[in-house]
């Protein structure tokens, strides 16, 4: 037997063999390297963000009026300028704290119909645009015009005021050029809130438009003011109304008064600020089916000449409206009522508006209600403030510390 062949077959055989191997090897590899290899991507988890607070300071004077001693006072400021008049330093005691605040009201109880008209005084007003111009200086940007003296001038002039505020850096309401401007309801938008504003008043002593005027007056009735105040709802955050009503002179809220506040409350109104009467009226919430109104039913006199202590006492509220997201139902906040004193000489000078808290008894005793035979006190004076507001809307110097 040739031993060299039979080795020779074995190692033919042994490299087939290895060679069979090999590529089981490598199939296999193969099928394992083209397998799917499912991979789960990462995914974070969602950042909450907290909602956008949105936030609106307002601040709401009363009685805006100006007397004879006024002008004179104001003549006399501006003696060695080129003005006529300046009204500006019987505001400037307040007007670091209307200005600290987004939007100020103010009720302007005169006319100021500007060249062609008389300087008049009660019973029919008209005061030199001076006097605006210092209440735009002092920080108002929302000027009340429905009063029971915004036609004392008549229709041309109730227009000329009108024209005047008009090219003032503020916005008016309660007197309208014609019903559809009425009817376009004024709002606000600042801060990311929205404001309606409606103004109404009781009266205008009288007065009346000529026939075919277009002169539109908002004088209150009932169902109007439900009707727009439902309105407002519906085109803003916050709905704002400026009420011209009650009894003159009277601490007492009437009927009448109580009625239209619920009225304004049940159709929606956030917040009511009432003047005429002359003097301080309480404050309060009201409670209704689905809303809360704040409602100021009088805040007295801002800058008048009047005879007696009480109609020398006025105040401003300030309050804050609070919005959380763009969609989120607003809150007003933090209502204060702060009170005023407006001073002046036995000769009608110096004619100033005084925060209460700053006010001295010995200004009281001299002040110039005693060419009237009136005198009052300091205490007098808080007496007032803490019988008709409510103690939680006091400022802290008045509030009883137990």
């Amino acid at each position: 037997m040739d031993f060299r062949k039979i080795i020779a077959v074995f190692v033919c055989l042994a490299s087939l063999m290895l060679c069979a191997c090999e590529t089981e090897v490598e199939e296999t590899t193969a099928v394992t390297t083209t397998e799917e290899v499912t991979t789960t991507a990462f995914v974070p988890e969602p950042i909450y963000e907290e909602p956008t607070l949105y936030t609106l300071s307002f601040i709401a004077a009363g009685d805006n009026m100006a007397y004879y001693g006024n002008l004179r006072d104001a003549a006399r400021n501006a003696e060695g300028t080129d003005a006529k008049y300046d009204f500006k330093p019987s505001y400037t005691s307040i007007k670091p704290i209307v200005e600290a605040h987004d939007l100020a009201f103010i009720n302007q109880e005169t006319l100021m119909c500007g060249e062609g008209y008389d300087y008049s005084y009660y019973p029919y007003f008209n005061s030199p645009q001076e006097l605006g111009d210092a209440v735009v200086d002092a920080g108002f940007d929302i000027v009340g015009m429905a009063n029971n003296h915004m036609l004392d001038k008549g229709e041309k002039g109730l227009l000329a005021t009108l024209d005047y505020w008009d090219a003032q850096p503020v916005t008016n309401i309660g007197a309208y050029r014609n019903r559809e401007e009425y009817d376009s309801i004024t709002v606000i938008e600042k801060n990311g809130i929205s404001i309606a504003l409606l103004s109404f008043t009781y009266s205008t002593n009288g007065n009346s438009l000529p026939k075919g005027s277009e002169v539109y007056i908002p004088y209150i009735d009932n169902d109007e003011i439900a009707s727009k105040v439902a309105e407002a709802e519906t085109l803003a955050d916050i709905t704002i109304v400026s009420m011209h009503w009650g009894t003159e002179f009277s601490f007492n809220v009437n009927s009448a008064q109580k009625e239209l506040a619920a009225l304004i409350c049940e159709n929606g109104g956030d917040v009511i600020i009432g003047h005429h009467p002359h003097v301080i009226q309480p404050m309060e919430w009201i409670e209704c089916e689905n809303n809360r109104t704040l409602c100021m039913y009088s805040l007295g006199n801002f800058m008048s000449e009047m005879e007696y202590g009480a109609r020398i006492l006025g105040g401003m509220v300030s309050f804050d409206i609070e919005k959380l997201g763009e969609n989120g139902k607003p809150e007003v906040k933090n209502v204060l009522f702060i009170p005023t004193v407006f001073d002046f000489t036995s000769r009608f000078y110096n004619n100033h508006i005084y925060l209460l808290e700053d006010y001295t008894d010995e200004q009281a005793r001299k002040h110039g209600i005693s060419y009237y035979g009136n005198s009052t006190t300091l205490d007098t004076l808080k007496g007032y403030v803490t019988k008709y507001i409510s103690e939680e809307f006091l400022p802290d110097f008045l509030k009883i510390v137990e």
